[in-house]
């Protein structure tokens, strides 16, 4: 893993979420809050499905993403059709 990784987490893109709209930058058109990499354990489930790093994203993509939606963003995962 490379080491940048270790700072994507839950908290973090809550935080960016809320800094959004707090910072303003929602009125300024900004609606979209995007996680590419970083949020993956290194070994796939069982199943052979992608799994989300149970340290630094606790509560799964799912409910990251229901965060997000709640705050009236659009949560972008290039994988989150394997949490639906």
């Amino acid at each position: 893993m490379y080491t940048y990784c270790l700072l994507y987490s839950d908290r973090l893109f809550r935080t960016m979420t809320d800094l959004v709209v707090s910072e303003g930058y929602a009125a300024l058109g900004y609606e979209y809050i995007n996680i590419d990499d970083c949020w993956l354990e290194k070994e796939r489930s069982y199943t052979g499905e992608l799994v989300p790093d149970r340290l630094r994203f606790p509560f799964g993509l799912r409910d990251l993403s229901d965060y997000v939606s709640h705050n009236q963003y659009v949560f972008i995962s290039d994988v989150l059709k394997e949490f639906s």
